[in-house]
């Protein structure tokens, strides 16, 4: 649903019982200012296909004197964690995309906030009584919105989204597929049912004001059909 966690606190408290702490910053880095030394975690994984960047290639961080158990063996590459040939293309092109996303992430986060506002406003004059999920938004990522649509089913506005040609999501990609609620949502206070009813809308920097405004234009019909769709069961 795009809340930062309170990764620091998080981190204070497991510091005091000894526990080692890793975030899967994946989405929030290069969304958001990221600092592995001043959240003081133990380890960090991130991503290039979140920012730009190529396929198969991530980032592994550990905190210096750490102890970590290969994975793989052989070569002894990438200090003996995880040996073999080196991905060298995507390495390099993977700190391009960094480089690009640390020098223009302050105009990005202002851009895609505002793209954000928009969307939620517009969507919520077409369909007033939708719900927005998730932190305020000085406290949640600029580029995810989760909106629950009361009387609909998230499978058929997916299916009648993409018939016109847009984009969005029952929940995070690394849960794609699994027809059951949300179990974020749930854990949020949600019913199960209005779990089911609720969509996730990604945006970025490659997104524009046009964009947001196509969303608005359809997006009354498809919750309009998703909601028959409902009565008719």
């Amino acid at each position: 649903v795009g809340s930062l966690q309170p990764i620091s606190e998080i981190v204070k408290i497991a510091n005091e019982f000894k526990i080692p702490v890793h975030s899967d910053a994946v989405q929030s880095f290069g969304k958001v200012p990221f600092s592995f030394a001043k959240l003081g975690l133990t380890a960090a994984t991130l991503s290039g296909h979140k920012i730009g960047g190529p396929l198969g290639i991530g980032i592994l961080i550990l905190k210096r004197g750490l102890e970590i158990t290969p994975i793989l063996h052989g070569g002894g590459q990438e200090r003996d964690i995880r040996s073999g040939t080196l991905n060298a293309p995507a390495i390099v092109s993977f700190a391009a995309a960094a480089k690009t996303a640390a020098e223009t992430l302050e105009t990005r986060i202002d851009y895609v906030s505002k793209l954000r506002i928009k969307l939620i406003s517009e969507i919520g004059k077409v369909i007033p009584d939708i719900t927005v999920n998730g932190a305020t938004e000085k406290s949640s990522l600029p580029g995810i919105v989760n909106i629950t649509f009361p009387g609909t089913e998230s499978d058929a506005l997916l299916l009648l989204l993409d018939a016109q040609g847009i984009a969005s999501s029952t929940g995070s990609a690394c849960s794609a597929g699994v027809p059951q609620p949300s179990h974020v949502l749930m854990s949020m206070g949600l019913s199960a049912k209005e779990a089911k009813s609720s969509l996730r809308f990604s945006i970025s920097a490659t997104n524009n004001d046009s964009d947001i405004e196509y969303l608005v234009s359809v997006i009354g019909e498809v919750v309009t059909r998703a909601r028959a769709a409902q009565v008719k069961k």
